[in-house]
């Protein structure tokens, strides 16, 4: 690897401490990180958390100022493609734009490797270091962190990845460190009690203008509170009265208009993405792929075009939304990915 030292991202949470405890305990130069992103409350508890773990551990802490970066790239990107009627996933643009982009740059200025408590796994391929799922498949993390690169992966090390959240749990509590938040939440880290439509508000006041409900002739149902409260697949909170179950099939921004249909138009089985990340060999080859996570993988064929990935799914699929990535692997290797535009 190269690297002099090791500098690992805590949170504060069971997961970073005991990724720096194994670290500390086979007396590598390690300093516990701690970014501050501007949360106020949460940061500063973060920070003492991470702070008494290291001090416990006997290794240096720092916290490390990424706010203008987390707000720019994480929450303000977020707002943005909810103005443009998709579903972001927060996890994954933090990920490529402060955890494993900022972080990880200074890291590497500094000659030290990142290692955080992420559950995924790195090996090598015939491309090169690549991305694998972690041993525990419940707990894997790959689908957030698909955009590393090999030469990111040169100076990331995830010390978890092959442990399961058991024994991750038995062996922080032999150390000492209480799982105290429990259940990850499912919540973007960012969101206030207004959730979404609040984020949106403040920038894009357009996309909380109430606008109309269409079928798919164009026939008006009803009127929406806000595109921002909606995304492709939900049928909950319509507000449409139907003989049939209505879902939201897709979110037309220009228009205003949130366009509903039965649940057999939501199969699509093309599906265009954009903004890629690519670590095959070949620019077409059968994959299994996510659109989601926590979503089942389906087998596709998938091409690279240099521009869009084009995954063509042996079954159709359901509420597939832009904004979200479509994330391939070959097995347990993540060959490559980005970011939904379309899907048909």
């Amino acid at each position: 690897m190269g690297d002099t030292s090791i500098w690992i991202g805590m949170s504060g949470g069971v997961d970073s401490s005991l990724a720096a405890a194994l670290l500390a305990e086979h007396g590598l130069d390690c300093t516990g990180v701690t970014m501050v992103l501007g949360r106020g409350a949460t940061d500063s508890a973060a920070s003492d958390d991470a702070a008494r773990v290291c001090k416990h551990l006997g290794i240096p802490h720092e916290t490390m100022d990424l706010s203008a970066e987390f707000k720019a790239h994480v929450i303000d990107a977020t707002a943005a493609a909810y103005s443009r009627g998709q579903t972001p996933n927060p996890c994954v643009l933090c990920n490529a734009s402060v955890k494993f982009g900022s972080l990880l740059a200074r890291a590497r200025e500094a000659g030290a490797s990142l290692a955080t408590g992420h559950y995924a796994r790195i090996v090598q391929s015939p491309a090169g270091l690549a991305l694998a799922r972690a041993a525990d498949a419940s707990k894997d993390q790959t689908y957030f962190l698909y955009q590393l690169t090999s030469d990111d992966l040169a100076h990331v090390i995830f010390p978890l990845g092959e442990f399961t959240k058991a024994q991750v749990r038995t062996m922080a509590a032999e150390r000492g460190f209480a799982d105290k938040h429990g259940k990850e939440s499912q919540d973007a880290c960012f969101l206030g009690k207004g959730g979404y439509p609040e984020l949106v508000a403040r920038d894009h006041p357009e996309a909380c203008d109430a606008g109309p409900i269409l079928d798919e002739a164009g026939a008006i149902l009803g009127t929406h509170a806000g595109i921002c409260r909606y995304t492709v697949g939900q049928r909950r909170g319509i507000g449409v009265a139907s003989a049939e179950p209505l879902y939201v099939l897709r979110i037309d921004a220009p228009l205003n208009a949130v366009i509903v249909g039965p649940q057999n138009r939501l199969a699509v089985s093309r599906i265009v993405a954009s903004s890629v990340i690519w670590n095959h060999q070949d620019e077409s080859t059968r994959a299994s792929v996510m659109v989601r996570y926590n979503a089942d993988a389906i087998t596709a064929t998938v091409t690279h075009d240099g521009a869009h990935l084009i995954a063509e799914t042996d079954a159709p699929l359901l509420g597939v939304a832009p904004g979200q990535s479509l994330v391939c692997y070959n097995g347990d290797i993540v060959i490559g990915g980005g970011i939904i535009e379309e899907a048909s």
